[in-house]
Parts: structure tokens; sequence; C-alpha cells
């Protein structure tokens, strides 16, 4: 990974400014508006550049995340070598799915788990490349079943973890989920605060903002 790292998205480098190594990301807005397909695209096109890629699924699974990239024709499958997965939503459904090559299952509730599993990807992904990108969607899931002062400890544990291992992390986050101090709490833990209304793409970044508008196509997310 070069030490600005370009998305692959249209147009989302001249908001985001290329993010170097080690830049942490929170993407936020209300339900409906394309968080979930750029943090898919974010990942597919850095798969697609053979660098390595941690995804926390939440809000989905494993078989959802690979059913709606396969939507927008991103067959995620065909790189899945450089694909690691923390599945924590299939074991709702009440059975007790095994880990599989790169694809580890954990449990909502269970951020002890979470984070050992974390640790051992981010690990494991450094030794074997020097650095990553990692996506964790969404945040706001862990808030729905968690004590919200442990999802912040599990959200900084997590910041470290990325950061240790050279990554860029991006985690979405669905605006309401919590009380309004946590809310606020949250963007201080990252170094960029994107903010997605379903029309116009902004960030923030040492105080400064920039914007554009973007449009959900069925090639992905246009910015601009």
């Amino acid at each position: 990974m070069s030490e600005n790292y370009s998305t692959g998205i249209a147009g989302l480098d001249a908001v985001l400014g290329k993010p170097e190594p080690g830049y942490l990301m929170l993407l936020t807005g209300p339900p409906k508006v394309g968080k979930t397909v750029l943090a898919t695209e974010f990942t597919y096109r850095a798969l697609q550049r053979r660098n390595p890629c941690l995804f926390i699924a939440a809000e989905y699974g494993y078989r959802d995340l690979q059913r709606n990239t396969m939507a927008f024709n991103w067959f995620i499958q065909s790189l899945a070598d450089k694909l690691h997965v923390i599945d924590l939503p299939t074991g709702l459904a009440g059975g007790k799915p095994r880990d599989s090559g790169n694809v580890r299952y954990s449990a909502i509730q269970n951020t002890t788990d979470l984070m050992v599993k974390v640790g051992i990807s981010t690990r494991s992904l450094y030794q074997e490349e020097g650095t990553m990108i990692s996506v964790f969607d969404s945040a706001s899931i862990l808030l729905a079943f968690n004590p919200p002062k442990l999802v912040l400890r599990v959200l900084k544990a997590y910041n470290d973890r990325v950061r240790d291992a050279g990554g860029i992390a991006l985690v979405t986050y669905t605006a309401g989920v919590a009380d309004e101090d946590i809310e606020e709490e949250i963007p201080g833990l990252f170094d960029v605060h994107i903010q997605m209304d379903g029309s116009v793409i902004s960030a923030v970044m040492d105080g400064e903002r920039t914007e554009a508008p973007y449009m959900i196509t069925d090639q992905g997310i246009k910015v601009g």
C-alpha cells in the first residue's frame, strides 16, 4: 500500500484527500443512504488492488456480503484469498457455524471473543503483508446489544489494533441508536468523520470540511 491510499471509488478521493495508513474513518448517516454500499465497495476495490482486508460483518453475515456484492457484479469470492471475515450475526439464527479458512464466526454480544479474533486477523495480515484495510459494518449493531461504554472500549481497542497493523479502518454507524452523549463521543475516536445524507457526502478532518454530491449507480457509488 502506498503512503497515500486511493480508494478506487469514483470521486471519493477528492473528498477524503487520500487517507494514509493508520487513518481511522467513521462513516455515519441515517438508514438507507448508502453507507453499507460504500463500505462494501471500499472493501471490493481494495481487494481488486490485492490489498488484504479484514471485514467485520455485524449487520449482515458473510453470505449476505457475497450476495450484496454480486448485485453490483463485484465477485469477492474470486478475491477471497486476501479477505478475512469475522461474521457476527449468522450465529443468531440458531446454528453453530464453524470457522473455515479466513472466515471466523463470533457473536454480537461476545465482545471479548470478537476482539480476540480481530487481534488474530490483524496480526496475521500484518505479518503477511505489513498493511491492511479493515471495514466494520456496523458499529450501531454492537450498541444495540451491548452497554454503550463497553462498545466505546471495543471501538478504541479495534482502532488500536488496525493502526498497529499499519491499516486503514472504515467503521459505519447509523445515527440515532445510542444516547446523544455517547454519539458525541464516537467521532472523537476517529481521524476522519464521513457523513452521507442521501445526496451529499462530506468529510471532516482536522476541522476542515470537504463535501460533494453522490449517487448510487449499478456500478457502485459515484461522487461528484
